[in-house]
């Protein structure tokens, strides 16, 4: 079996971006060990994040990490026996948070995600999700005016980076979302985030759109490149299998790292494990995705009334046991937001976000293997930024202008 390119991973990135190359007239095949979109795109947040233009690594950020390592049920928390071997990326990610390399990162993610929306558009037509795709807007709750305040310099950053946003009393965040409690003073309103409603129809309708264009998938698992002459050819399956292919892109999120090892590349990638709390059946009807800022979670609308509760980032290893309390803790703060409503029908998830130190993904071509490209360490932006990596990506391989400083992505800075 052949074809002219090969996509090593089946989750929203690798989905999009197989998609973006079959559209543009290419000879397409999807490689996956499981089915598409089960792993970390099956239970995300939803959200198209574009205001999210600054890394997590902001300045002073190395300030909290004794925090994080004391509480295991904060924001982010830090499993102890997984520090050593997690040392260097914590290293990585402090020294991202010095004000001129957030300022870099700052604007290289700005450059994605300013045109997230536009890229998904058209694929999202063709899929016929427009349904699916909810362009309500989103509000970032805050405790007290003081709670805003501190947030202020961070808002107005983003302005400077194309982000529109409005700052809201609560009388107005009630009128704009009537579900909301009282108790939250303060909202910042974004009108051009937005979300979907089921995070993995979404990606499978993205999926089945490329199988309708005449693209190809197949459930494999891929162990190896095969390499002649300094150039990937192709991928070695599982069942001993030689795949062969003009070109490779692996977007395989945090199990990319099996092939950046076997080309001896180093790069930070970590899993950035993330919970949800599936509630088909609250009956809370949201229109706008709701962000706590003091508690570092989110409140995904689901359609019929349903909720998904997501958020909080552990550090720990891809094949760690959950640690459900994780999720759990979720209810009670969303009910401070919300107010009651039923868990009948109740989930709970874990998923491995592949995460980079500096937030930033790679996107583009091995520095010295010819007919290879990455496309991983997403982090939370896995959704986000789909579209647009298969679009950049696909300039690639036609060797197109894409228009864009693609400098920041290599992978190569590592």
């Amino acid at each position: 079996m052949s074809a002219r390119v090969i996509v090593v991973g089946a989750g929203v990135v690798g989905i999009a971006t197989a998609l973006q190359l079959r559209l543009a007239g290419l000879e397409v095949l999807l490689l996956d060990r499981g089915e598409p979109a089960r792993e970390t795109s099956y239970g995300n947040a939803g959200a198209l994040a574009v205001s999210d233009v600054i890394p997590l690594a902001e300045p002073g950020v190395w300030r909290r990490l004794p925090g994080w390592l004391l509480d295991p049920l904060g924001p982010l928390a830090v499993r102890w026996r997984y520090l050593p071997t997690l040392a260097p990326w914590l290293t990585r990610f402090a020294l991202a948070s010095r004000p001129a390399r957030v300022a870099a990162l700052t604007r290289a993610l700005a450059a994605l995600l300013n045109r997230a929306a536009a890229d998904y558009a058209p694929l999202v037509e063709l899929a016929g999700l427009e349904g699916m795709w909810r362009r309500h807007g989103a509000l970032t709750l805050y405790r007290d005016a003081a709670e805003l305040e501190q947030a202020l310099p961070a808002w107005r950053r983003k302005a400077e980076h194309g982000v529109a946003w409005q700052a809201l009393d609560q009388a107005a965040a009630q009128a704009c979302e009537p579900a909301l409690r009282d108790g939250w003073p303060r909202a910042v309103k974004v009108a051009d985030w937005s979300h979907v409603d089921d995070p993995y129809l979404f990606s499978r309708g993205l999926f089945d759109a490329f199988v309708a264009a005449g693209g190809g998938f197949e459930q494999a698992e891929a162990t190896a490149l095969s390499e002649r002459g300094g150039k990937v050819d192709g991928v070695v399956c599982a069942d001993g299998r030689t795949l062969a292919a003009g070109e490779v892109i692996v977007a395989a999120g945090i199990w990319s790292d099996r092939f950046t090892r076997q080309c001896r590349y180093r790069v930070p990638l970590e899993s950035e494990r993330g919970y949800h709390v599936n509630l088909p059946k609250a009956g809370v009807a949201l229109r706008h995705f709701i962000q706590c800022a003091s508690e570092s979670f989110v409140i995904l609308p689901l359609a019929d009334g349903g909720l998904r509760l997501a958020g909080t980032v552990e550090l720990a290893h891809r094949d760690a046991a959950p640690d459900w309390r994780r999720a759990e803790i979720l209810l009670d703060k969303a009910r401070a937001i919300v107010g009651d409503f039923s868990t009948e029908g109740m989930t709970l998830w874990m998923g491995n976000r592949p995460s980079l130190p500096d937030t930033v993904p790679v996107i583009g071509p091995a520095p010295d293997r010819a007919g290879l490209y990455f496309a991983f360490g997403h982090g939370h932006l896995g959704l986000t930024l789909a579209a647009t990596t298969g679009a950049l990506l696909c300039d690639m391989v036609l060797q197109r202008s894409s228009g864009l400083d693609l400098h920041p992505y290599r992978l190569a800075r590592f």
